[in-house]
């Protein structure tokens, strides 16, 4: 097999041929939609993101590609003199754990002076090229025979620390259950290149040999690391019958040649597949399984129901599927992808996956982003500079009808506001329309309320029915005859079909302690992907707009429908990654006493609630941005 093809095919003979197809986009689910990352990269073989968010890519030909910024530089990171033959040519990446401060990043490759044999070095990163020149050879595994393919190539840094590397076993089976080479197998190493004494055959091999971390294996071409739990899957490639996913553990072995898949019958020296699928030409079959991610980004862009799966695909059918570890069963996921060689969940929680067909490319996978939809305010409602303010903006290029209502006694809260009067006026100031009871509505509006479920219980409550341009509104909730206390402003969208959506929603009120803090409710969904958004309770740079008494030193905290807090802040800049994420959206705020948090959200109801520290009081503003 080439990459898992028959050993008499060149893998990059291969990808050249299809790389003259028509470009075809892979059928996903619905809900998801993909867009290339990056120019196309002839030949590619692995990726891997740098802790700062660029992408490497390996090319089989030895050039590292790197893509910044979704663009792909015109300068490789390094390229080396490789055999690209066959399998071999440059297969493995991997970045230090401590990259942000020494740069180190790691290659395997095939060396092209005889004798020909895989080798693992380190370079180190100057911005985005390597330092000339500065190439370490950490290891030189064993030398190979005429036979191009099974060279595995994976490396990436375990949980521990350690530097994991799988290597094939050079297309002669017996190389795989031996102790006395390192072919065949998975091995562990220092990060320096040495072998750790803890390694589980460290007593048993001799020299070189002792980096056996785990055997029986026949071209384990990727493997990965849950992120969290630490737990590892290596795929291994077949021969004529089985692909496998196999549970990494230390010491074991998992039964190549012997087996191929399950034992039948069961053998007690060797670990059995956790997962395995037939050859064929089927959505669910194969020849040569690739890639290897676990869903546990630090950002969830997809459906939670997809946590603590793990990602996996085939080269020759062109399929992405997502196994399931918790009941050992696999689902299907995407379709139609020429020659697909790798899988990678991006720090943004999308995932990305690199395909050899249509001359190269990677392509981002994204689950559809949801919006914030309906949006409230809650607040003490008092006069003057005290009432309560949302402002919201309708972006798009389509109308959209909104359904507005502003409640008092109907909350059920001590010191409801009795008799709450409605105004709702456009980004000049000027008054659009206004309500005080919502019966005073048109019969027809009144039955749109109704229809739409949003009749208040009291009749003294107000409603607003109306249809807006794209534009910044502000609807804003006073007391008939001046009348104090608790309101409820809140925004519906119940033209969800329109090319606009809500977006940017805020609220301005007095905030008091207690319940009388200043809340901010709103829904995430129309789709089933995370939204990014940035939070921000404001106060003290309000006196810039005439606020004569903000809130000092206003506290944020976020919570989920169940009340549980999913992230709270005092001043914007205590964490540095979060600062760094508000600024870059351009949403900093003007005082370093002000709040402001960065969420990705799944679609559900969330309340941001804006308090004064230390029992502090004042005019409080509360936003909610909506990220692109």
């Amino acid at each position: 097999m080439a990459i898992l093809f028959p050993r008499w095919q060149s893998f990059l003979g291969l990808a050249l041929v299809l790389g003259s197809l028509q470009v075809k986009a892979a059928t996903l689910p619905t809900g998801f939609t993909e867009s290339q990352f990056g120019s196309n990269v002839a030949s590619p073989t692995a990726m891997v993101f740098a802790p700062d968010g660029r992408l490497f890519v390996c090319l089989q030909t030895g050039q590292l590609r790197v893509i910044k910024n979704g663009a792909l530089l015109p300068t490789p990171f390094v390229s080396l003199s490789v055999d690209s033959s066959g399998e071999r040519g440059l297969l493995g990446i991997a970045f230090d754990p401590n990259f942000g401060s020494n740069h180190f990043v790691y290659l395997y490759y095939t060396t092209n002076v005889a004798p020909i044999h895989n080798r693992i070095s380190r370079f180190t990163a100057n911005g985005d090229v390597a330092v000339a020149g500065g190439e370490t050879v950490l290891v030189d595994l064993d030398n190979l025979s005429s036979a191009t393919n099974h060279n595995g190539g994976a490396i990436h840094f375990g949980p521990d620390g350690k530097l994991y590397a799988g290597v094939g076993e050079n297309a002669n089976s017996s190389n795989a259950q031996t102790l006395a080479n390192r072919l065949g197998k998975i091995l562990r190493y220092n990060s320096d290149g040495s072998i750790p004494t803890d390694n589980p055959f460290f007593n048993t091999a001799t020299g070189a040999n002792r980096a056996i971390w785990a055997l029986g294996l026949r071209n384990p071409f990727t493997f990965g690391f849950q992120p969290g739990t630490g737990r590892m899957f290596i795929n291994d490639v077949g021969q004529n019958t089985w692909e496998e996913i196999n549970d990494g553990i230390a010491g074991s072995n998992y039964g190549w040649p012997t087996c191929e898949g399950a034992c039948s019958p069961a053998n007690a020296n060797f670990r059995d597949p956790l997962f395995q699928y037939g050859h064929g030409t089927s959505g669910t079959t194969g020849c040569a399984i690739v890639g290897g991610a676990f869903y546990n980004p630090p950002l969830n862009q997809f459906p939670a129901s997809y946590l603590g799966k793990y990602f996996f695909g085939d080269l020759c059918n062109g399929w992405i599927r997502l196994f399931d570890p918790s009941t050992a069963t696999a689902s299907g996921f995407a379709t139609g992808i020429s020659m697909l060689v790798d899988l990678q969940i991006g720090p943004d929680g999308c995932l990305y996956y690199l395909a050899q067909g249509n001359g190269g490319q990677v392509f981002r996978v994204t689950a559809i982003p949801s919006q914030p939809l309906n949006i409230s305010v809650r607040a003490r409602v008092e006069t003057g500079n005290g009432v309560l303010i949302s402002g919201f903006i309708n972006t798009g290029t389509a109308a959209k009808k909104v359904i507005i209502r502003a409640l008092g006694p109907s909350t059920g809260v001590t010191g409801a506001l009795a008799d709450p009067v409605l105004e709702l006026h456009g980004s000049d100031g000027s008054l659009i329309t206004t309500n005080n009871n919502w019966k005073d509505n048109t019969a027809p509006q009144q039955q749109d309320i109704i229809n739409n479920q949003l009749a208040p219980t009291n009749d003294l409550e107000s409603v607003i029915v109306i249809t807006l341009q794209p534009g910044t509104y502000t609807a804003i909730i006073r007391g008939q005859s001046n009348g104090t206390g608790v309101g409820l402003v809140e925004v519906y969208d119940v033209d969800r079909a329109t090319a606009s959506r809500l977006g940017n929603i805020s609220g301005r009120a007095s905030v008091q302690t207690g319940s009388n803090a200043l809340f901010a409710g709103f829904i995430v969904g129309n789709n089933i992907g995370a939204a990014n958004v940035v939070v921000r309770g404001l106060g003290p740079s309000l006196s810039q707009s005439g606020i004569t008494n903000p809130l000092l030193d206003p506290t944020l905290e976020l919570h989920d429908n169940n009340g549980t807090l999913l992230i709270g802040n005092d001043n914007w800049q205590d964490d540095a990654s979060q600062a760094a994420r508000i600024s870059s959206a351009g949403l900093a705020p003007a005082n370093p006493a002000e709040s402001a948090v960065f969420a990705s959200l799944l679609p559900g109801t969330y309340t941001a609630i804006v308090a004064g520290k230390n029992g502090g009081t004042g005019v409080g503003l509360v936003e909610v941005y909506n990220l692109p």
